[in-house]
């Protein structure tokens, strides 16, 4: 039995909340909690990163062997601090001064701080995800010696803040989840550290029903499927787009299903909107669908893609985000397409040829089961761990 003593630090956790990274973090704690480790989260009493409301109570609680401590929020200067993140999501060149002013205006909880710093030697780690929070900034530096940063690399604009660099290069370890994004890192933020890792997120099998999905739903036509937040920073106005201009060219009963919310909706009587759904709903669209369309640029991992390769179906990637090409190059799982031509022709390539389909989607799956089945990531992880951990007091 491994007693190590294990910490998590993220914005937000919970069963309810849908984000890549968080659901990432809750994955893993929930994965070493199950080997007999003592797994804590700290986090706050927010769900929306938003508006950063006090919805959950504070206080601790356990789910599924995790223990999880919640602290409140106090955002004292909102307006300066959304006056500041405007200036750097327009890529304005901010002083040092107002980067770092940027994260003293944003939401904290000093109370979890002051937690961190309380138990500082509860723990033997405290993993921190992802970066680009206030609050994931301030709780790094409280016990920066034993600080493994899970930073969730996207290449924009608050990635090239010195802030960013600071918390990176001064913690103990770095843990990735693709090898794009550990380049990144060190190429295009020239991050030094000789402690990262790479690391991969866990991904449970599924045993979907695609007939269930149609059944369920009214859905019977074939239809390409998008999972996830409805938001330009995901690329979905791109995707419709490249959508309805193929519907154009080539009329007939194909169907964009976008599965989620968010405020990037185009009425068009073949896009079908369904909302967020419950795992097993979510897992029998995946098996339903032509393929997955996965447009974002901005990705550190993608949980959706590998949830599709479970299924047994491919993924249509952008060419231009180097972490879910890089998984398609690898598992040869799907395409990918750099503008509409190249979108157009995939597409038309998938619908033809169902066999395809299926070579693609089985390749994907031994994939995702052999390089992000739990045994694949718990023994990279311990690997890290020992590194992370050799040396220290």
């Amino acid at each position: 039995m491994d007693t190590r003593r294990l910490a998590f630090v993220t914005p937000r956790y919970g069963d309810h909340i849908l984000g890549g990274a968080e659901t990432a973090v809750r994955s893993l704690a929930e994965m070493l909690a199950a080997q007999q480790m003592q797994i804590e989260v700290f986090t706050s009493c927010a769900d929306n990163l938003i508006e950063w409301r006090n919805e959950a109570p504070a206080g601790r609680e356990t789910l599924r062997g995790v223990t999880v401590n919640r602290h409140p929020v106090i955002w004292q200067d909102r307006k300066r601090h959304q006056a500041l993140f405007a200036r750097i999501l327009h890529h304005e060149r901010l002083s040092i001064d107002e980067q770092f002013e940027w994260l003293a205006t944003g939401a904290h909880c000093p109370t979890l701080y002051r937690d961190l710093a309380q138990r500082s030697d509860d723990f033997d780690l405290f993993f921190f995800a992802p970066y680009p929070f206030p609050l994931v900034h301030y709780a790094a530096a409280v016990n920066p010696i034993r600080s493994v940063v899970w930073p969730c690399l996207h290449d924009e604009a608050y990635a090239y803040l010195a802030p960013t660099r600071l918390m990176l290069e001064q913690s103990r370890g770095l843990l990735f989840n693709s090898q794009p994004e550990m380049a990144f890192a060190g190429e295009q933020l020239r991050v030094k550290h000789a402690r990262g890792h790479v690391i991969g997120v866990s991904v449970p099998d599924i045993q979907p029903d695609g007939e269930r999905f149609r059944r369920a739903t009214g859905i019977h036509d074939p239809f390409l499927l998008y999972s996830g937040r409805l938001e330009s920073a995901k690329n979905v106005p791109l995707l419709i787009e490249h959508f309805t201009q193929y519907k154009a060219s080539h009329p007939g009963p194909l169907k964009l299903v976008l599965m989620g919310d968010g405020p990037c909706k185009t009425p068009h009587p073949d896009l079908v909107y369904i909302g967020f759904q419950p795992a097993e709903t979510k897992a029998d669209a995946f098996a339903a669908a032509v393929a997955l369309c996965q447009p974002s640029v901005n990705e550190s991992f993608s949980i959706v893609i590998m949830e599709s390769w479970l299924a047994g179906r491919p993924a249509m990637v952008h060419c231009e985000c180097a972490v879910t090409r890089h998984h398609v190059v690898q598992s040869s799982g799907g395409l990918y397409f750099c503008n509409y031509a190249e979108f157009e022709a995939g597409l038309s390539l998938l619908l033809e040829d169902e066999r395809l389909c299926r070579r693609m989607g089985e390749a994907g799956r031994q994939y995702v089961l052999s390089q992000h089945g739990p045994h694949a990531v718990s023994a990279r992880f311990h690997a890290a761990m020992h590194d992370w951990m050799s040396g220290l007091p």
